[in-house]
């Protein structure tokens, strides 16, 4: 019995002496990419993206996608950001997506920038809800639809916790003014109830 404690206790310690360090160095690159010591911030971010740490692999994304301590590469960039989304990580479905709606690093596609930004946006991700608004808006990548668009536009509005929401009331009244008081009244209850579900 105090065997096979010891062999336990033995394997949490190794494992917490591997953890930690891979969490130190991405942490220290993202200190130093919030620096502007790029060089530094890809050495110490290249282990941990490569072992599959998600926020490691979105900052070697904007790395290459800024030509930041390397070449400039959207194909790359694409690749780290693709390894991160698929971890459920907002920003880079985001990221991802505008990749996707611009053509760079990979074929130009307004269906996947819209599926990307889809997950972003029901996340929460502010940036995501405003593209995706305007694709709705615009019929890119989706049947063009102004419930859809109302609702992204004020969703988009950065909101703090205890904070009325400020929409940005220009966009949100150009888009009322097209639609038909049912489409309008649609468009509000989905805000609400998207906020609601938030707040569970």
């Amino acid at each position: 019995m105090k065997q096979s404690a010891l062999l336990a206790a033995a394997a949490l310690t190794l494992a917490l002496s591997v953890s930690f360090p891979a969490t130190a160095g991405r942490d220290a690159g993202i200190a130093a990419y919030k620096k502007n010591e790029f060089a530094t911030a890809l050495r110490e971010l290249t282990p941990d993206a490569e072992a599959g740490d998600a926020k490691a692999q979105y900052y070697m994304g904007l790395l290459h996608g800024h030509g930041y301590g390397v070449p400039k590469n959207p194909t790359a960039a694409a690749d780290w950001f693709r390894k991160a989304a698929e971890q459920g990580m907002a920003e880079a479905q985001f990221d991802l997506g505008h990749l996707y709606r611009r053509g760079e690093g990979v074929p130009q596609d307004d269906l996947k920038a819209v599926d990307w930004w889809q997950k972003a946006a029901d996340q929460g991700d502010t940036f995501a809800q405003s593209s995706l608004a305007g694709m709705y808006l615009d019929g890119n990548g989706v049947e063009k639809s102004l419930i859809q668009a109302y609702k992204w536009t004020v969703l988009a509005e950065p909101r703090q916790p205890g904070q009325p929401v400020r929409w940005n009331w220009f966009s949100v009244r150009r888009i009322a003014k097209m639609m038909k008081p049912a489409e309008l009244a649609k468009a509000q209850k989905l805000v609400k109830e998207w906020l609601r579900a938030q707040r569970k």
